[in-house]
């Protein structure tokens, strides 16, 4: 979906890109909550949600900052293009983990 940004050229576009953004993440974020959800350790659902937040706020903040920088040193394109690079990448990452997952 970032790839649709280098083709925005209208205030419209974008609108359109970030409803289906929104719209894609509806779909994926409470299908991997209930997957986390499912493989929390007994006793431990209050630490282990309380690491998961804070660990992405955390980085998300670390990485906006990271993106401000490529972003006005190689530009926006140069941007997108990585993190583009870095999804794909922690996509595949997810392949690996499967065959650990619990069938219930």
């Amino acid at each position: 979906m970032p790839l649709a940004y280098l083709i925005v050229s209208t205030p419209l576009q974008l609108y359109i890109t970030q409803f289906f953004l929104g719209l894609f993440t509806a779909f994926t974020l409470p299908t991997y909550m209930a997957i986390f959800t499912r493989h929390i350790d007994r006793g431990k659902a209050g630490t282990e949600w309380g690491v998961y937040y804070t660990l992405v706020d955390l980085t998300s903040a670390a990485m906006a900052i990271v993106g401000g920088y490529v972003a006005s040193s190689y530009g926006f394109r140069s941007l997108i293009i990585v993190v583009v690079l870095v999804s794909v990448l922690g996509a595949m990452m997810l392949f690996p983990v499967r065959k650990y997952m619990r069938k219930t």
